[in-house]
């Protein structure tokens, strides 16, 4: 009977310092530097910056158009391990026109159409 308690005791205080370390580790955020692409008369800039509150989370990417001085945000989750130029492309279709490519860790492509319309 002394001995199912003691097994009790060590299973609680071993979830409880597991909640603890992983909320410890939790609370940073982790963030990518931005990654920029140009159109071919450098008119128009796409930059998509990453960042998400631990492992388990998706990346919440913030996706910035530049052109003519004007910024314009858009948001978009991201479920991957990282987010780098290995699963995120730019495909450019004009200079006012850009399609993004974003590869998760499933495999489906998430494309987001960024345009400017004069």
């Amino acid at each position: 009977m002394m001995l199912c308690k003691k097994k009790t005791l060590m299973k609680t205080i071993f979830y409880i310092m597991f909640v603890f370390i992983t909320g410890f580790f939790s609370c940073s955020t982790e963030v990518i530097a931005p990654i920029e692409s140009f159109s071919e008369d450098k008119e128009m800039k796409v930059s998509i910056s990453a960042s998400r509150t631990n492992a388990l989370d998706p990346w919440m990417l913030e996706i910035e158009l530049i052109h003519d001085g004007i910024s314009n945000k858009v948001y978009q989750e991201f479920y991957a391990d990282e987010v780098s130029k290995k699963n995120v492309s730019f495909q450019w279709k004009s200079n006012r026109i850009c399609l993004i490519q974003l590869t998760q860790r499933d495999g489906v492509v998430i494309t987001v159409p960024v345009e400017v319309n004069e």
